[in-house]
């Protein structure tokens, strides 16, 4: 089901740039939306919706241009990881069986992420909650916010810093929510204030510890514990940056809130290609230094553009998924 035919289902479409509702996407402009559909169904371990007659809404899933690639993609994960008969009954459209795995909510909103890595949730998922939050104060509705089981503690610390009390969470328990009153947020576009609305609710409510992040303004983010893309030189390469004032960073070992205050604060971040980067969201005026090995993939870059900072890439020497970075080449781009 394609954004025309969630239009044409919806009871009302509240456009959030417009602060209204309209009828058409074509009234739109480059406004984002909340859909409000009677009646459908979410999979929250993928966020997958599909209306009260079993169709895929590729908004859940994906961005319009994609042409349908992530919904198959996802329905490919399902088959895979759900039992035959539900995954059988979501190909077919079945909502008689998937009412037999079915928890029921009211009213609700999916957060649920694609993949749960942070990136894709800062990006993907995070932006929707703004158009929700703005759907809610017009329409005076109380809505619940659909999350998936056993997610990490990021997504909770990044719920609360985003005021979403606990008592506005379901925590899926079930395969397949039936929604009575569903609402499906537009898939988010990379714009600069999808962004801003983030970065300026969590660092008004951010409190971390102070000696915790430590008072440097150059952060170095180290995947030393990651599977894969650990720099194999990294003593060395951190010996030669501290000379220049950075210091090395373990976000893992942080809270959400002592990462966000961190990069609000740096003046320049390198790091090799990871979810450590998303948090150049909460930078100002930063120069981010992505270190790649043997692929290239422009996500980082293509948000350091969105947010108006100094992006550079360096090519390091591949080792196996590792990397091995020039010492003199990093040495002479910071300088």
């Amino acid at each position: 089901m394609n954004r025309d035919d969630l239009f044409s289902l919806s009871d009302r479409v509240y456009a959030s740039q417009y602060d209204t509702y309209v009828d058409s996407p074509v009234n739109l402009g480059e406004s984002e939306f909340v859909a409000d559909l009677d009646g459908g169904y979410v999979f929250p371990s993928t966020g997958l919706g599909t209306d009260g007659a079993g169709r895929p809404i590729r908004e859940t899933v994906e961005p319009p241009r994609k042409g349908n690639n992530f919904v198959i993609e996802t329905l490919v994960w399902h088959g895979y990881h759900d039992s035959p008969r539900l995954s059988g009954a979501l190909l077919r459209g079945d909502t008689s069986v998937f009412d037999t795995y079915a928890k029921s909510i009211n009213v609700a909103c999916p957060l649920c992420p694609r993949f749960t890595n942070y990136y894709h949730w800062m990006k993907e998922t995070v932006p929707k909650l703004r158009y929700a939050r703005e759907y809610e104060s017009v329409t005076d509705i109380d809505i619940t916010y659909l999350v998936p089981s056993d997610v990490p503690s990021w997504l909770d610390e990044t719920l609360d810093l985003l005021d979403i009390p606990e008592t506005k969470i379901e925590r899926a328990t079930a395969p397949v929510y039936q929604i009575d009153r569903l609402l499906i947020p537009s898939f988010p576009d990379r714009k600069p204030r999808n962004y801003q609305w983030t970065r300026d609710v969590i660092l008004n409510n951010a409190s971390p510890d102070r000696d915790a992040i430590g008072a440097g303004n150059s952060i170095y983010i180290s995947r030393k514990n990651a599977i894969e893309r650990q720099v194999v030189n990294e003593r060395e390469i951190a010996t030669m940056l501290s000379k220049h004032g950075f210091e090395r960073y373990f976000l893992e070992n942080h809270t959400v809130q002592e990462n966000v205050v961190l990069f609000n604060e740096a003046d320049i971040v390198i790091g090799p290609h990871g979810a450590g980067l998303t948090d150049i969201i909460f930078s100002s005026n930063v120069t981010v230094i992505e270190l790649f090995g043997s692929k290239v993939k422009p996500p980082y870059e293509r948000l350091a553009e969105t947010l108006g900072h100094e992006y550079k890439s360096v090519r390091c020497r591949p080792q196996s998924t590792d990397l091995v970075v020039d010492i003199d080449r990093l040495e002479q781009i910071i300088h």
